[in-house]
This record gives C-alpha cells, sequence and structure tokens, in this order.
C-alpha cells in the first residue's frame, strides 16, 4: 500500500534508457523516469501535482524542464532507496489542459504528459449540475438565517460567490482539545499561545503531541471541503516533502449520509473534527458533496471530490501509508460504489447502516412506500397492516409505513431537498422547467435522458431503471400458507407501477433497457468482482430491525451475498452486529488500520483479495455483542428458507435479520435484480393447487411470464472501473453507445 497513488499509476512512468553523449555526463546508460504521485497524470486538477523524480543520476546532473509559467519546490531526496536516486518536487503553475514535464541529462530524457483541470471541476462526472446554489443563495435555514458554512465551534466562514463557481477563499483555523470533559474542541485563536487546558495525546505510533488541530477549508469541485490533522503552529507549515511530525500517515475521508438529489453546495462535511480519529494523530478530510444528501446521491461527483480533495490533500501534507473511508447509510453507498467503481482511491472501508447502493435499495423502497402501502391503505382491499407486513417480510409494518413511507417518492422528481430556493422545484404543469429532484435526474450524466411520452412535458427526463414485470409478490408468503390464493391473486392484479414522475398506474414499471445496462456497466450496482474485491471492508450492525428503522440489516447481508457469489466468499468483508447504543468505530479504526499495515507488508505475488484475506488480524472476526457485552464469534447466515424466523446461530437468534419485498417475492439475497429475466408460469413452483380458473388469472396477470430468478437480471453484468463522464477522454463513457 505504500505509494499506493504510484502504484496504482504505474502506466504514468515514463522511463528512458540511453547512451549519455555529453562528458559532463555519466558514460553508459542513463535511467531517468517522472511520475504523478497526488493522482493519474490525465486527472490533475488547481494546477498543481506532486511529481516523483528516478533517475541514475544525482540530482545535480540532470535538469527538469516544465512549461512555461510552471515552478517546482527544491527537490526532496526519498529516503530507503535501495539503488539511483528518487527524490519528490511539488509542480506548481500549470495551465488548463496538457502540460509535458521533461527531465533531461545530456542526450537522455524522460517526458510524462499531464492533464490539468481548473479547481471548480468536473474531470470526470461530466457537466455539472445547474441550476446550483451557492451557500449565499439556498434558502433560509428554519429560523430564517441565511445559511452559511459552519467551521465548528460556533463559527461560520464568509459565504460563497456564485459568479466564481461557488468558491470560498481557503481558510486556515486552529482549533484545541480541552482537558475539561465537557468543552471537547475550543478555538486557538492565539496560535502563539498554550491554553492551561491544552490537553495532551497519545498518536497511534507512540507520540505524544499537544492536541492542536489545524483545519483547512477551502473549495473544490464547487464543494466546500475541509481538512483536519494535529499539527503544533509553534513549527513549520507542513508540506508535501515535510509532513507535520504529529501526523501518523494514515488519512480516513468521512463520508455524510442521506440521499437526495442535490443542486446546492451544502453546509456541512462527512465531519473531520473526530476526536477518535485526531487524537490517534490521523488526518481527516470531507466535503459538502460527500454527503449523500447534498452530492445529489451521486457517487462519481462523490469519487470525483474525494479524488480532487485526496490529490490536494498529497500535494500540501504528503502522500498518506493508506487512506480509509468511514461513513454510515448515504456514507456506506458512498464508500462502496466508490471502492466498486473508483479503486484506489479508498484502501479500506468502515460502513455502518450499510447499503449496498442506492439504486437496488431504492427499489425495495419505492415498491414498499408507493405501490404495497397504497394497496394495504386501499379500502377496497380488505388487508390489514399485519398481512402486508407478511408480503413485505420487514420486522414490522412500521417500517414500511413510517421510515419509508413519509417520503413515498424518494426517486420522485418532487423530492427536493428544503435547501432549493422556493419555487425553483419541477411541476409538470406549473413549471415544467423546474428542478427535477429524482436521483436519476441527478445523475442525469450517467444515465443519458430521453422523452418520456406518457408525461405531457417538453423536456427530456433521466432514464430510470426501474422495472417489476414479472415480480410475483407475496410468493414466499403463500407457499409458506401465510396468505391465501385470493390474496395474492388480487394482490400481484392491482398493485400496478408508476410513471417516469412516479405517479402511480395500474401497469407495471417497465425499466428503460438502456438504463438497465448502465446501472451495471458503470456500477451504480455494486457487485463483488471489480473494484470490491481489492479492499477490506468491516461492516458495523447497529441493530435497529426491532424499532422498525428502514436501515435493516438484511443490507449488510445482501453487500456480502454480492461478495460471496462474485469471488466465492466474503472473507474481506467482516461484519460486527450489536445493539444501538454500543460504539465498536475506535476499535474498528485500529482493526482496519493494523489490517492494512499487514497488507502493506506483503510482498507476495498473490492476488490482491488473497493478500487481503491473509492480512487480516486475526482478532479481527465476524462476531456480535451481547446486551451484557459479551463478544460472540459466529459466521454470518441468512436462511433463504426461513425469512419470517431467520435465528438460526447464536448472533441471528441476538439480532435476528428480516426480510423485504423482492426476497418475498422469491428473489436471490443479492437483490440487485433491476429486471428480471422471465420464463413461463410453471405450477411445480407453487406450494399451492391453482384451479383451472385460478390458473387461467394468474396467467392473465402475467402475460409475458414470471420472474426467473435463477438467471442474472436484463443487462446484468460486472461493472467497469474509472469511468469517465466529463472531459477526461481516457475511459470516456456515453450513456447512448
Amino acid at each position: 500500500m505504500t505509494n499506493n497513488y504510484s502504484c496504482l499509476f504505474s502506466f504514468s512512468l515514463v522511463t528512458l534508457l540511453l547512451h549519455a553523449c555529453s562528458p559532463q555526463t555519466p558514460q553508459g546508460p542513463v535511467a531517468l523516469s517522472l511520475a504523478t504521485v497526488s493522482n493519474q497524470p490525465h486527472l490533475i486538477s488547481d494546477g498543481n501535482v506532486l511529481v516523483e523524480v528516478s533517475a541514475s543520476i544525482p540530482a545535480q546532473q540532470f535538469e527538469l524542464d516544465l512549461p512555461a509559467g510552471a515552478t517546482h519546490s527544491p527537490l526532496s531526496p526519498m529516503a530507503d532507496v535501495q539503488s539511483g536516486y528518487r527524490y519528490r518536487t511539488l509542480v506548481s503553475g500549470l495551465a488548463e489542459g496538457e502540460n509535458r514535464l521533461g527531465l533531461s541529462a545530456g542526450s537522455s530524457r524522460a517526458e510524462l504528459a499531464v492533464i490539468n483541470y481548473p479547481a471548480s471541476g468536473p474531470i470526470i462526472s461530466g457537466p455539472q449540475q445547474t441550476p446550483y446554489f451557492c451557500i449565499d443563495e439556498l434558502a433560509p435555514d428554519s429560523d430564517g438565517n441565511p445559511r452559511r458554512f459552519a467551521i465548528g465551534n460556533g463559527e461560520f466562514l464568509d459565504t460563497s460567490d456564485p459568479a466564481a463557481d461557488c468558491s470560498l477563499p481557503t481558510r486556515v483555523d486552529y482549533v484545541y482539545f480541552s482537558t475539561d470533559s465537557d468543552a471537547g474542541f475550543k478555538p486557538l485563536s492565539d496560535r502563539t499561545a498554550r491554553p492551561a487546558d491544552l490537553a495532551m495525546t497519545q498518536t497511534s505510533d507512540d507520540r505524544e503531541v499537544p492536541y492542536i488541530v489545524r483545519l483547512e477549508t477551502g473549495t473544490l469541485n464547487r464543494a466546500v471541503y475541509q481538512i483536519a490533522l494535529l499539527h503544533d503552529p509553534a513549527s513549520a507549515e507542513p508540506t508535501a516533502t515535510a509532513p507535520s511530525g504529529a501526523w501518523n500517515q494514515r488519512l480516513i475521508y468521512t463520508y455524510g449520509g442521506g440521499c437526495e438529489a442535490g443542486y446546492f453546495q451544502g453546509t456541512s462535511t462527512g465531519g473531520v473534527l473526530q476526536d477518535y480519529m485526531l487524537s490517534e494523530g490521523y488526518a481527516v478530510a470531507s466535503s459538502t458533496l460527500n454527503v449523500n444528501a447534498q452530492g445529489g446521491c451521486n457517487d462519481v461527483v462523490s469519487a470525483e471530490t474525494t479524488m480532487m480533495v485526496k490529490e490536494h490533500f498529497i500535494e500540501n501534507y504528503g502522500e498518506p501509508l493508506h487512506t480509509i473511508g468511514r461513513g454510515s447509510s448515504g456514507g456506506a453507498m458512498q464508500q462502496l460504489l466508490i471502492a466498486g467503481a473508483y479503486p484506489g482511491l479508498l484502501d479500506g472501508l468502515l460502513i455502518s447502516n450499510t447499503f449496498a447502493d442506492a439504486v437496488t435499495y431504492f427499489s425495495d423502497s419505492q415498491e414498499c412506500a408507493s405501490l404495497l402501502r397504497e394497496y394495504v391503505h386501499n379500502p377496497d382491499g380488505g388487508i390489514d397492516t399485519e398481512t402486508g407486513n407478511i408480503i413485505g417480510g420487514w420486522s414490522m409494518w412500521s417500517l414500511c409505513e413510517s421510515s419509508l413511507g413519509d417520503r413515498p417518492k424518494r426517486i420522485g422528481p418532487d423530492d427536493c431537498p428544503a435547501a432549493i430556493p422556493a419555487g425553483q422545484e419541477y411541476d409538470a404543469e406549473s413549471n415544467p422547467d423546474g428542478v427535477r429532484c429524482s436521483i436519476y435526474d441527478g445523475m442525469r450524466n450517467i444515465f443519458g435522458t430521453k422523452h418520456y411520452a406518457s408525461i405531457d412535458v417538453d423536456r427530456e427526463f433521466a432514464r430510470a431503471p426501474h422495472d417489476n414485470v414479472g415480480v410475483q409478490y407475496g410468493l414466499v408468503a403463500l407457499n409458506e400458507g401465510l396468505i391465501d390464493k385470493a390474496l395474492f391473486l388480487d394482490l400481484n392484479e392491482n398493485i400496478g407501477g408508476w410513471d417516469i414522475d412516479i405517479n402511480s398506474r395500474p401497469e407495471r414499471t417497465v425499466a428503460d433497457e438502456d438504463a438497465l445496462r448502465i446501472a451495471y456497466e458503470t456500477g451504480r450496482v455494486t457487485n463483488g468482482a471489480a473494484g470490491l474485491s481489492q479492499v477490506p471492508i468491516i461492516d458495523d450492525r447497529g441493530y435497529l430491525d426491532d424499532i422498525g428503522n428502514f436501515h435493516a440489516s438484511v443490507y449488510s447481508f445482501v453487500t456480502r451475498a454480492r461478495l460471496e457469489r462474485d469471488n466465492g466468499h466474503a472473507d474481506n468483508y467482516v461484519l460486527r452486529r450489536h445493539n444501538r447504543d454500543m460504539d465498536l468505530m475506535p476499535e474498528n479504526l485500529a482493526q482496519m488500520d493494523q489490517w492494512l499495515t499487514n497488507l502493506h507488508a506483503d510482498n507476495s505475488a498473490a492476488t490482491m483479495l488473497d493478500k487481503i484475506v491473509a492480512a487480516r488480524p486475526a482478532a479481527l472476526q465476524n462476531d456480535c455483542f451481547a446486551e451484557n457485552g459479551e463478544r460472540i464469534v459466529d459466521q454470518p447466515t441468512f436462511n433463504m428458507n426461513r425469512l419470517y424466523d431467520n435465528t438460526e446461530g447464536a448472533c441471528n437468534s441476538l439480532y435476528p435479520p428480516h426480510a423485504g419485498l423482492r426476497l418475498v417475492a422469491g428473489g436471490p439475497l443479492s437483490n440487485d435484480i433491476l429486471k428480471c429475466q422471465l420464463k413461463d408460469i410453471d405450477p411445480a413452483d407453487y406450494d399451492v393447487e391453482f384451479t383451472a380458473e385460478e390458473m387461467t388469472r394468474l396467467q392473465e396477470i402475467f402475460p409475458q411470464g414470471v420472474c426467473d430468478w435463477s438467471r442474472p437480471g436484463v443487462g446484468q453484468q460486472t461493472n467497469r472501473t474509472w469511468l469517465s463522464f466529463g472531459p477526461s477522454a481516457i475511459n470516456r463513457y456515453s450513456p447512448d453507445d
């Protein structure tokens, strides 16, 4: 894992072995090479790049050639180089577009092309959202105050400038941790002073340092980012080649939750003033577009922002030994999606309240909220909520009624964040050109657009991959004898679907087949192969099934099932279950750091997945914790034959996982079939006997056939990685191809 960017981007290395002709240079072959450290050479931003120079001769005998206007910091020699010479230098002042860096010694020369993008982006995500509301344009908060960006401790930054891509002036503040147990972090107003209540801290690499944190706030990719790390302001400012002496050379990148369509800059990050991280010496970074409820629920924008902020960190603070992701709910979604589609940005994942991705989760939530919920509440239906919950397979009906049902159109165009100014939202009649707040319109660069004739509006809408043709809702409940044939037939005859504006309709929902291909191919639906087979994952599952919360524990098993299917095992994924009041995060962080440290030390020729499995600390096992704190080591299992009583095993008996609407419909535990392939109706699939009249009715309900869950979904495939939907020419993806 050392120099992970250099290793990941080794294709950028340009090495020439030429005979020197000048008497001032050594005789014989001269090896010269240039490589980018802070990012891939075609994805550089903000005019800066950290470069590594390798040569078989010392710096006095070669020359670094830069484009006009560019400069570089003094060449800093690398320690522990086995042979030759290696240096690092920060090149600044790059022009937008292609820049050629050169390294010369006599007639020997190496060149490297670097493509630089503006700090405001975009790079890989495609055309940026419009409209886009900066901090000073957002709707006032609940108290009627203008929106400003908080930096912690009650302080605020000046509002951003809409005319300059929502930019904020970069600002550095210092805070310190107080010995007063109730005070936490406090502003350090005088950088030369040492407050009487200043705490000391022992870092993970056994250094005792003053608990003073440098907090940088600025703007990249139209997002407000923050970087925090231990640093004593009495010492020199950190640089890429002279990092802070208190930093343990590890970076944590935090992600915030939710899932909304974006269109605004946001007023919070995933959180960087984290005591249990900073006190150990970790640097912590995040931005407003890494909060899923602010970033449009668009993991490509989140990945792009992570990439840009991480590049900035490396260029200003030094290269981390490894980068660990941390986030819950929508923050877990982002980590899994980024690691799966943009491997190398995150080396290890700390996830909680896990969802495997947004797209498949919103199949569940939408079908609950707009289909089954409406069916149960139909006064002509004649069924109660207990029966509705049997069809859904959840822990309790309130999960559908309240947790999901409060927002029945999470994928609808009218699910706009409160921060968007009033009157800007789409309405098919009163404002057809307004902001459409579906997550797919937020990802229109990825899914592409088309005109839907069912909506009489002269504009294109983003394609959507949802489909319920052939889905036999309640199939398992029927076969278990929990509902009768009459209800099963009536349910499937009347449950219906929705149109592109998420208006209910009698017909089933039919997915756009291009959207299906795109969802899988681009990695908007996670799978166990590709990037997710290359990272260690610790899933911290606080149990919420018992209160009907939509962060149901089944989604951890869904994620594991995808890894098991695609890799033959899920040994790079550790599931830790406990009650919702227990906090395992400090321990999980220590275990993940040890895991990655072990992995870094493995120089064998084994596959990365095998290395990850071998590097896992012996003490880190799938486990759960009883109410009294007793730890139980137990392999996670989910019995698809016991959807209504999944209590096999010690941990399942304490924290039983429940099912979901698609699992009760017979779908696989991986829960990633957006549109099923169809088969003819087979009486052998039912543990009840239909009369001839009932069979005719069943065939009328499903004239094209029913789901064949034994086959992959339509368009299902392993995703490609490092796709670009924007200016970057490498791996450029077009949804219409």
